[in-house]
């Protein structure tokens, strides 16, 4: 079974041969994956919408935990040392209410999307999967902006001018 389940497989990442520009793009999405934890422990922690929000929120950290465990194991395969987490993160905003505690999310989803896309364009098309988990990544990064209240977007993860 895949280590992500629907959420996005990444996890043949790295059993191929990982050329030096997918391998610096992936440090990249890792990198955000790190930034995405840090956000929802703390919109999890905080979040006063109810309980489905503080479900969503749980959900979304176990994803995003999930992608950055795959990633890290993928570029150590590929023999490359993982990017650590830093100590913290800035935020948006603090997260003093639900509303903010969703502004965070949607920028968290945001960024993913963006970065998730990166990976899409840099990764070889069909050879060990990497596009095609990163582009699952990108659809469900893209749901979840839309699940935090973000406005529709044509082009999800495509940064706008």
């Amino acid at each position: 079974g895949s280590v992500l389940g629907p959420a996005g497989d990444l996890a043949a990442f790295g059993r191929g041969t990982v050329d030096p520009a997918t391998s610096r793009v992936a440090q990249q999405v890792l990198a955000g994956e790190h930034a995405a934890l840090y956000a929802y422990g703390v919109i999890g922690g905080r979040h006063a919408d109810g309980p489905s929000q503080v479900a969503a929120a749980i959900s979304a950290f176990v994803v995003h935990r999930d992608r950055r465990d795959a990633l890290a194991l993928g570029l150590r395969a590929a023999g490359a040392e993982p990017v650590a987490a830093a100590p913290a993160y800035e935020l948006v905003v603090p997260v003093t209410s639900a509303g903010t505690a969703r502004r965070v999310a949607r920028q968290v989803e945001d960024r993913c999307s963006v970065l998730y896309a990166s990976l899409v364009s840099a990764a070889p098309a069909g050879r060990d999967g990497t596009r095609a988990g990163a582009s699952d990544a990108l659809r469900d990064a893209a749901r979840r902006l839309l699940e935090w209240g973000a406005a529709p977007a044509a082009l999800p993860g495509l940064q706008q001018p």
